[in-house]
């Protein structure tokens, strides 16, 4: 079991609280967590809790920083609970959203292993919680453990694979470009219910054209356009995709049921139903 957590609370605005705690009902959160929903699941329980002891737990508010380009990266971060959003600045000072994370997905691990700096700024959407491994407590668990290893890589490939399909779809037109965007959302973050799939995602329409490349009002027009369509609809502050065939027709994409990711941690679970996927509008 845990020894013991290291709990961390950062708000923009106020200074960093800490205490450590035994092995508490958190501790045992974060540990099941880690095991059931990221790559650390395939360690061995003495080695889990080696990184759980010498790690840490912060929380952030909406907005707040996780991290900074440039930033010296000494640790990776696993969201436990959630959403974030991976950004840069282009030449004319446009916001480019280049991914959004949410709980199990991993961030950093690239910098922090190479020991390089950070390329992008991380920031919380919503109250977000994270852990954070060092990565020079890391290496050595992986050299042992090659199997967490492999599923690290496998990891890296798909955020490489899904970097590709947004360089890719940025050559398309606005149709298709947001109509893949949304499919690509569903199929990263969708989770699914008897009423279909669903991702819980907070993005603004300015965060969602940062995504795709497209002006807030080109996106507002898009999705007005797949609402006349009976592509999606509103459920008060959230869109929800009702036709998946549809949606994929448009996207020239094949259907969420028949996509073959090989990333466990990126798969959408299917329970069976239609398929939806929740987005907030504004």
């Amino acid at each position: 079991m845990t020894d013991h957590l290291a709990f961390q609370v950062r708000f923009p605005g106020t200074g960093d609280t800490r205490r450590s705690v035994g092995p508490t009902a958190t501790a045992e959160r974060v540990r099941l967590f880690l095991k059931n929903e990221t790559f650390l699941g395939s360690l061995s329980d003495s080695a889990l809790d080696t990184l759980i002891r010498r790690g840490r737990v912060r929380k952030y508010a909406a907005g707040g920083y996780l991290c900074r380009r440039h930033d010296r990266a000494h640790t990776v971060m696993i969201i436990i609970t959630g959403w974030i959003k991976i950004t840069n600045s282009n030449a004319d000072g446009k916001e480019v959203v280049l991914n959004f994370l949410g709980a199990g997905d991993t961030n950093g691990e690239m910098a922090a292993l190479t020991g390089k700096q950070r390329t992008a700024d991380a920031i919380a959407l919503t109250e977000t919680e994270v852990f954070l491994i060092y990565a020079r407590d890391l290496l050595p668990i992986l050299t042992a453990h090659p199997q967490t290893l492999i599923e690290l890589v496998q990891m890296l490939c798909e955020k490489l694979r899904a970097a590709s399909a947004i360089i890719e779809d940025s050559s398309l037109d606005m149709r298709r470009r947001i109509a893949r965007g949304l499919l690509r959302l569903a199929w990263q973050h969708g989770r699914t219910s008897k009423e279909g799939i669903r991702v819980n995602l907070r993005a603004s329409q300015s965060e969602l054209g940062g995504y795709l490349g497209l002006s807030r009002e080109n996106v507002s027009r898009q999705l007005c356009e797949l609402r006349d369509a009976n592509v999606i609809v509103n459920e008060g502050a959230k869109i929800v995709i009702i036709n998946e065939a549809a949606l994929c027709e448009i996207a020239e994409a094949p259907l969420a049921s028949t996509w073959n990711g090989s990333s466990s941690l990126g798969m959408i679970r299917r329970m069976g139903g239609t398929t939806s996927a929740v987005l907030s509008p504004y």
